[in-house]
Parts: structure tokens; sequence; C-alpha cells
């Protein structure tokens, strides 16, 4: 049988799987790599400016690619680049964030090279390389797709709008939004619409991209999580232990964790001076780091595994109020069989049934009331727990989701 060559294209080494868009990029190529219907070609950037850096990573990728290329990612460019860029050009921040010569030149001799039926773009950081090798394309080209992890300009627009709330203080942050979502909108318009397919996180973000192309087909496949990973473990929880994990320059999480710390903690630590807040993950901005000088507060930075830090928590606390896409840290803790306080925000893209699968707070006055009642009950903790666990397992098992892949390239 002749396989159907695929050359799928990311932002960073799917490997490790340790964090958001890898996790998700992982299972494509270990789907992918593994079935019998696909030849998978991988081009991808490093993780760092010094190179991939991991014998493990290119082992374990090579077990399921046919061709593998790592590019070293490009110098982070400096904020008067960036401002210059804005100042004099049109094209959104995420357009520019990973320009590299050599990526194309990689990616332009694979498409004279082979006769790929597939190519798949990992992100929307990636699409200016996808667009400017077909630009001038000659003949039949492969079905292009585009995984949109984010739908990008709702991501800034939301931002905007909290940041906004916050005053003047927030106010150049909050116009750098409103200025990228407005570019974002017409760049990922252009983009979704170069393209013959795309791929959705949630029927939400669906709905949101294809406002902005009406004729290209967008289909769902949501983020889920491998559940042997992250079953729950034996009674390790630790009284009082509170905690969220996540990418901790990422600015929805740095705006969740501080919102929290701010507002909601010093009414928990009143009625239980005992708790821990743990913030588990690395890169912490600096007004994360800044949050140790709060009594209970711990910052760990970058952790090898943040599982036995889930495990040993009495609670997992989203309290997103900006960002988009479906969060891995909220199906990883369902998973784990956490119980859950969240934002309805923290949830989008989730149909959690409030009070049954997890417990929804939006003011802080009623995040830290019902923090404190479940720190109270350990029984609804488990019952929480375990109906979390049963939902991911019926709605967001990426054995089960990873196939739906094979309606999308075909």
């Amino acid at each position: 049988m002749t396989k159907t060559k695929v050359l799928l294209l990311t932002p960073q080494t799917p490997y490790p799987p340790d964090q958001g868009a890898p996790i998700r990029n992982f299972s494509f190529v270990r789907y992918l790599g593994s079935s019998s219907e696909y030849e998978l070609n991988l081009l991808t950037f490093a993780r760092s400016e010094e190179g991939d850096g991991s014998e493990a990573a290119w082992n374990e990728l090579q077990k399921y690619c046919y061709r593998v290329e790592v590019v070293a990612v490009p110098p982070t460019r400096s904020k008067f680049q960036r401002l210059k860029a804005q100042v004099l050009g049109q094209q959104p921040d995420l357009a520019l964030r990973l320009g590299s010569a050599k990526f194309a030149s990689i990616l332009k001799e694979w498409l004279w090279q082979e006769q790929f039926e597939v190519v798949q773009c990992e992100g929307l950081e990636l699409a200016p390389f996808v667009l400017k090798a077909f630009e001038n394309w000659k003949g039949p080209r492969p079905r292009l797709v585009l995984d949109e992890h984010n739908a990008e300009y709702l991501l800034q627009r939301r931002v905007y709008q909290s940041e906004r709330a916050l005053g003047f203080r927030r106010l150049p942050a909050a116009l750098y939004s409103l200025l990228q979502a407005q570019r974002l909108y017409d760049y990922e318009a252009k983009a979704l619409r170069f393209f013959d397919r795309a791929i959705a996180v949630s029927e939400n973000e669906q709905a949101a991209l294809s406002r902005l192309a009406p004729d290209t087909t967008i289909e769902v496949i949501p983020n889920g999580i491998d559940l042997e990973e992250f079953a729950p473990g034996a009674n390790a929880e630790e009284a009082t232990q509170l905690v969220f994990t996540g990418t901790m320059d990422f600015r929805p999480n740095v705006d969740a964790v501080t919102w929290f710390a701010r507002l909601v903690w010093p009414m928990i630590r009143q009625a239980r001076p005992e708790a821990r807040f743990i913030i588990v993950g690395r890169r912490p901005d600096p007004a994360v780091e800044a949050l140790k000088g709060i009594p209970g507060i711990e910052v760990t930075g970058r952790v090898a595994d943040a599982r036995p830090y889930l495990r040993q928590s009495t609670l997992f606390v989203l309290p997103m109020r900006m960002g988009g896409g479906v969060r891995f840290k909220l199906l990883e803790a369902l998973a784990m069989g956490k119980a859950v306080v969240t934002t309805s925000f923290g949830a989008d893209g989730v149909p959690l049934t409030a009070g049954r699968e997890a417990v929804f707070a939006d003011n802080p006055l009623d995040f830290a009331q019902h923090c404190l009642a479940l720190l109270d009950d350990p029984a609804q903790r488990i019952r929480l727990g375990e109906a979390g666990r049963a939902f991911v397992a019926a709605h967001f098992d990426w054995r089960s989701l990873a196939p739906s892949l094979d309606r999308v390239l075909k």
C-alpha cells in the first residue's frame, strides 16, 4: 500500500511533550509515525538558540519519522527591533517571531525533492514560511493544513480587554494587544484562506476562525492527553496545598497567578494560615518571581516533571482571565483526579458541568470561598476528582482523538 507522504512543520521540537504545543504536536507525530498509512517527515525549530541539545529527543523522533531536521531558533529580537517592526511594518508580531532563512531554505529544498501529499503547519507563527514557499507554486500543490492551537486574533483581543480593565498603568500593554489583535485579524484571515484545511481545538474557536474564512473547511480536534501518563497515584495529598502549573512567562498565566495571589490568596491564608500555593512552571516572569515575597507562596521555576506536584496538591486552581485554546493543565489535573476550582474562562472549550466535574468562580470572594469549602470537605474533593477523570476519559483521550486527523489529511 502506498503511504501518504506528510510534511509536518513545528515551532519547537515536539519531544519531550512537557508543555502545551509539544504535547499536541508529539501526539500527532506518534499517531502518524505509528500508522502504516503515512510516511512522516518533520521539519522543526529547536527549543533554544543553542540548538536541540537533546539526543533523547532526536532518538525518540527518529522512531516515528522518515526524516527529521532540527533548525536552531532565531535569536530573540530586542524590544527595539520589535517596536521598529511594528512601527514600520504591517505584520503582527507573531508572524515575525521565527524569521529564519535556513528554515525557509530547507522547506523549499524538501518541497522540490519530495512529492508530499500533505504539508501540515503547527501554529500560525509558521504560516509565513508556507505562504512564501507556495506563493508562486507551479502545478498541483500538496494539501495545506493549518493547525490553529489558538484563534490568535481572539486571544489578543481578550488580553487587550483584560489589560484595559486594569487601568492606566497597563495602558501600554493594552495598546500593544489591541494593535496585535487588529493585525492578527487580517493576517489570520489571509492564512486561513490560503490553506486548504484548518484545525481548531474547540467548537468556540472553530466558530471564531470560520468568521475569518467562511469558505475554508475547519475541523475540530481538541487537545487531549495520555490517560496512563496522568493517572491518579496513591493518596499522596498534602494538607492545604494549592497548585497552578504552566509556562510562567506566558502573559495569561502571569495574569492568572498574580490576580489569584493579590486578591484571592489573602482570604485563604486568613482562614487557613498553614496553606501553601505552589506555582510550577518554567521561565517565571519577574512579576511571578515577586510573588515569592507573599507568605505561603512558592515559585518552583522549571521542574523535570509537574506530576508529583499535582499528586501532592489538595486543590488545583485555574484563575485564568485571558488566553485561548483548550488548556492542557486543566485536562491533566482532571485526569489525575484532582478537585479543580476554575474561572469560567479557564474551562473555555471544555464543557464541564459546574459542581460535578469542577467548581467555578469568577470573582475573588467566590474563588476564595470555594477553595476554603473544598479544603474542609475531603469527600467532595474525591467526588469531583472521580467525575473529572471520567469526563476526560470520555472526551479528551488522545487515543480516540488522534485518528480524527485522518479526515483532515485524506
